[in-house]
Formats: structure tokens, sequence, C-alpha cells
């Protein structure tokens, strides 16, 4: 997907959208998204379940969720979006190693990304391409 793909994505989900998630997989320390989003706040948790593209549970992954909020919108775009187009050497934007979930006010998923993978899955689990 390209980046303007990837953003077009991420715009139509907004409406429904009431939570983004981010799993630091390497870790949040430091990371440019958290200096963009300091003046937002968010819930920190060590350790994701299974699920939205893993099949294994990630005890050290770090994961934030936010309420939604168009600066978060801002700072993914100004990031690069989720993955880059060419995905050689690496699949890295800014984001960096992080997937982005989007719950809706339910909790339920609207879709999420799996950077490592460079793909986006709907909320019916099915690859975005």
């Amino acid at each position: 997907m390209t980046k303007d793909e990837q953003l077009a994505w991420m715009q139509s989900l907004r409406p429904r959208t009431a939570h983004i998630e981010f799993v630091f997989n390497d870790g949040d320390e430091g990371h440019p998204l958290l200096v963009q989003l300091a003046h937002l706040a968010s819930t920190r948790t060590i350790g994701v379940a299974a699920g939205n593209g893993y099949a294994r549970p990630r005890p050290t992954a770090v994961k934030r969720r936010y309420p939604y909020d168009r600066d978060i919108i801002a700072a993914i775009e100004a990031l690069g979006g989720f993955f880059a187009e060419d995905s050689k050497p690496a699949p890295w934007t800014g984001l960096g190693n992080v997937d982005v979930v989007f719950l809706d006010e339910r909790g339920t998923v609207l879709g999420a990304t799996v950077t490592h993978e460079s793909m986006i899955i709907d909320a019916a689990g099915h690859a975005v391409e």
C-alpha cells in the first residue's frame, strides 16, 4: 500500500474510532510518537495478548491506549504512515515497529496494522491490499 492509501484507510475509520492503541514491539522509551502525543493522556500496559495478526502473546511489548484525538492521526501522518511503501530492507517509517489498533466505543476492533509484515487488517480479520 502507498502512504496515501494507508492514510485514506485510517481516515475511513475515523468517524467510528473511540480509542487508538499503539503496540510498541521494541519498547516505547524515547519514541518520537510519544513526544508528539505528550499532551494527551494514555494508559500504559506491559505485555500484550495474542491477536491482531499475532498468534502468540508478546510479554515485553508496551501498549499505549488513547481516547481518539485528531492529533493522533496527524502524528501518524507526520511520521510517514504505518510502514514504508518499499519494505526493503525494513518496513519502517518514523513510526517504527509499532502496531496500531483502531477500536470503536464498545472496544470492537475496526482495523489494525501488523507493521513488520507491512499489513493492514480490516474488522473482519482480512488483509487490506
